[in-house]
């Protein structure tokens, strides 16, 4: 029989290898993991090679756009699903960035509707920050270039001073949170944010037990990183884009955490699983007898006593950034 997770106190910290950057926006942590700068450097020995004669301004915007912007992007996207985990009465004991985006540290809500909330949450926020790039980049061009930005990187216009620059970092920028918003919302892969939206709604729409959408989300994202993995191969071995490397590393993730998934689910182990395991899942989408504790101003839920073995829940893994 399955055990339900109920004890959400004994994880909320990070995990190591992290520096800590305080809690100054509702008492939640924030911390940056050391390798959060690989893909930067990566990015831009990349730019350095291939530009730094000739346009040597493409360096600088690597830096800005993979930088700050990146990091401002996955930051505000974390707290959109640590916020809405406290306000539904969920724990958080704080927020982690690693090269691959970031993941909040929370415990469970009471009901898996509050669960998909929680997911959906996340992607969400880039519609306002993607909304405040455009205004950036229709304020900057005057809409001589038109309305709609370009997804293209001119490097000449990158070249020509302020006003280029900041018109290809806006544009660049807003397609960084329309991608992410879509990659995130709609792409079933799991542990990201669209599989976890893909199980809930398999389970709350289509009532399917919590084994079997654990084994058809696994085998769903384990498909979607298999073309991951081709398509990076294939445009690393062409060099027809540069985002292979990163959207192959993705693709090794999502099919490494599925495969764990669909095999726990195969030996009907799910019990301590940071989100099959959870009562609302068990229980199938009904309000469980679920309980969680106040940690880093975290709201608690009232205690209540359960006949069940208490387990740590581990961190709630989030989204992969891709650009």
């Amino acid at each position: 029989k399955l055990q339900p997770i109920t004890n959400t106190a004994t994880v909320m910290a990070p995990p190591p290898s992290t520096v800590n950057l305080g809690s100054c926006i509702a008492g939640v942590p924030v911390t940056l993991h050391y390798s959060f700068f690989i893909l930067l450097i990566l990015y831009f020995v990349d730019a350095f090679i291939s530009y730094r004669t000739d346009y040597p301004m493409f360096m600088v915007f690597v830096l800005v756009l993979y930088g700050p912007v990146l990091f401002l992007t996955i930051l505000v996207h974390e707290f959109g699903h640590a916020l809405t985990t406290k306000k539904l009465g969920g724990s958080v004991g704080g927020i982690v960035l690693w090269p691959l985006g970031g993941f909040a540290l929370c415990g469970p809500t009471d009901a898996l509707s509050g669960d998909l909330k929680v997911a959906l949450a996340g992607p969400l926020t880039h519609v306002p920050m993607g909304f405040i790039w455009w205004a950036i980049y229709a304020g900057v061009t005057g809409g001589k270039q038109g309305l709609w930005p370009e997804w293209t990187v001119y490097l000449d216009i990158l070249s020509s001073g302020a006003a280029g620059f900041f018109e290809i970092l806006s544009a660049q920028a807003f397609w960084l949170n329309i991608y992410l918003l879509g990659f995130n919302l709609f792409l079933p892969a799991y542990p990201l944010d669209g599989g976890r939206i893909y199980a809930a709604c398999l389970i709350l729409i289509f009532k399917m037990k919590s084994q079997t959408a654990a084994m058809v989300t696994a085998m769903t994202a384990m498909l979607i990183a298999s073309g991951m993995i081709i398509y990076a191969i294939a445009t690393f071995l062409t060099r027809t884009a540069g985002s292979g490397l990163l959207l192959g590393l993705v693709g090794v993730f999502v099919f490494y955490q599925s495969y764990e998934l669909l095999a726990a689910a195969k030996r009907n182990e799910l019990g301590n699983h940071p989100i099959f395991g959870r009562q609302c899942y068990q229980s199938s989408g009904t309000t469980g007898d679920t309980s969680s504790s106040s940690v880093g101003g975290g709201g608690g839920g009232q205690e209540q006593e359960i006949e069940a073995e208490a387990a740590e829940v581990p961190a709630q893994t989030d989204e992969a950034v891709m650009v």
